[in-house]
């Protein structure tokens, strides 16, 4: 197989697509100039590499490449900058964007016929300019979704439950996700674009004005928040639009302070918008002490069983601070000797609360004081906490559309740190079985709630989910 071009854009230990052209052995069609291959390689792993009984292994998906190619121009600048899911599902363990489509197939059953033929066609516009499948229907390729996280982007794939769209065709790479970099990965997206523009004819690939607009801040945050913004806060919308003008590059817009705030949640009024990025500024008047910032050490947590590292993280803390398997110290004290600032307040109903670690070691924690769910509200301070130790981000929102993987381990290293194994076990000793007795004698010891309690002890298996159910509505009844 002899091809006339062949080019790699970016780096294959990141994220990197390769394209190559050459002669069409089925010429005669339209796209005929444009065929070739490519290549999806994401952190050395070759996405595309598939298995088959006609080629055997190839590395790269071969067919025309006009139509992929003008996919990533149409959708380039939102398939990088946009973030938040356009829907909220309440199924726990939505761990990327593969995970995210499969967990939205059933509307919420309060909706309107009207409604759900409206949840569905954002459903579907969200994987048309996310999924890899969907830029050219007719041609085999991996079940891959990109979606950008911050100052990431988040690149996951699925073809265990999602079946190759070929018989007898199998990609070697099931199951995974990624986070890279977002600015180099969608440089390289761009300049293939534009690479491959000045090599096929005009009118099946024209790159001109592909580049991010001024607009595009909006891809950033959930489009109802960003609709608020532009109608009632405009000095905002120029100022975030004048920034994006001058720092954005081919496809990629950078975060901007507000941004990274309000890319974590959905906010419909504008007082809402305001107290949010008044939030992002309650920090302490002094720096975090030197023993609190010894225990920070950011990490992006895991798509599979992040709960792991917030358990080990939870019982590093308790020998760093010699707690043993005692009860924990007044949190709240605890954390204002270390210079933290700590409150409650009334936040929008979407938001659980808020953790702040800033570059100038200055941090706090706003709880919302309206916070319904008791298990958030029993736990809310510690895995606050959780985030400040754990996270990269300056500033973390949690609630209904926090990102699962790092609210997940924030929580098991909240229920952890309050709620030792060893500790636990000694107080359940002497007691024939885990009944109300026995949890009310763990809850006595370490001063934590029914929810906090019973969901722990479901999860290091004292008890079964139906035991559960049962000792918690005798609890709180």
């Amino acid at each position: 197989m002899s091809d006339w071009y062949s080019r790699q854009f970016g780096d294959r230990d990141q994220f990197a697509i390769s394209f190559a052209l050459g002669r069409d052995p089925h010429a005669g069609k339209g796209e005929s100039p444009s065929w070739g291959g490519f290549e999806l390689w994401v952190e050395g792993r070759c996405l595309t590499r598939s298995v088959s009984s006609e080629d055997g292994v190839a590395d790269a998906v071969r067919w025309h490449m006009a139509p992929l190619l003008r996919w990533l121009a149409t959708v380039g600048s939102r398939l990088v900058n946009e973030e938040p899911f356009p829907l909220a599902t309440m199924r726990d363990q939505v761990r990327d964007g593969c995970d995210w489509f499969l967990a939205t197939d059933t509307a919420p059953s309060q909706l309107t016929e009207e409604e759900e033929d409206a949840w569905f066609d954002r459903r579907s516009e969200w994987r048309r300019d996310h999924a890899l499948r969907h830029a050219d229907p007719s041609v085999a390729v991996p079940n891959v979704v990109i979606r950008r996280l911050g100052h990431d982007l988040e690149v996951s794939w699925d073809n265990e439950r999602w079946g190759s769209p070929r018989p007898g065709l199998r990609f070697v790479e099931s199951r995974g996700t990624a986070m890279i970099p977002a600015q180099p990965a969608a440089r390289a997206l761009f300049d293939a674009v534009l690479d491959l523009a000045a090599q096929l004819p005009g009118d099946l690939l024209d790159a001109d004005s592909i580049e991010a607009k001024g607009s595009a801040w909006r891809w950033l945050i959930h489009p109802e928040t960003a609709d608020v913004i532009r109608s009632e806060w405009p000095a905002l919308d120029k100022r975030l639009a004048r920034r994006a003008r001058a720092q954005a590059s081919g496809f990629f817009v950078p975060h901007s302070a507000e941004t990274l705030v309000l890319r974590q949640t959905c906010l419909t009024r504008l007082a809402d918008v305001k107290t949010l990025l008044g939030v992002a500024e309650s920090v302490g008047d002094q720096p975090l002490s030197d023993s609190f910032m010894a225990a920070v050490d950011p990490s992006t947590p895991s798509t599979v069983e992040p709960w792991l590292e917030g358990y080990e993280r939870a019982t590093d803390l308790r020998a760093r601070m010699g707690w043993g398997d005692d009860a924990l110290p007044n949190l709240r004290a605890w954390l204002k000797r270390h210079n933290a600032h700590v409150e409650r307040k009334r936040l929008p109903k979407a938001i659980d609360l808020a953790s702040l670690r800033r570059e100038d070691r200055r941090g706090g924690i706003v709880l919302n004081s309206a916070a319904k769910a008791g298990l958030r509200r029993e736990m809310g301070l510690g895995t606050a906490l959780g985030h400040m130790l754990m996270d990269h981000d300056a500033v973390t929102v949690g609630g209904q559309w926090e990102h699962w993987p790092s609210a997940a381990r924030a929580r098991a290293f909240s229920v952890m740190l309050a709620l030792p194994d060893d500790g636990v076990r000694d107080a359940l000793r002497g007691h024939r079985a885990v009944d109300i007795e026995a949890v009310g004698s763990v809850m006595k010891r370490f001063g934590t709630g029914p929810y906090a309690t019973t969901y722990h002890l479901r999860n290091r298996n004292f008890i079964s989910d139906e035991e559960r159910i049962t000792l918690l509505t005798q609890l709180v009844a």
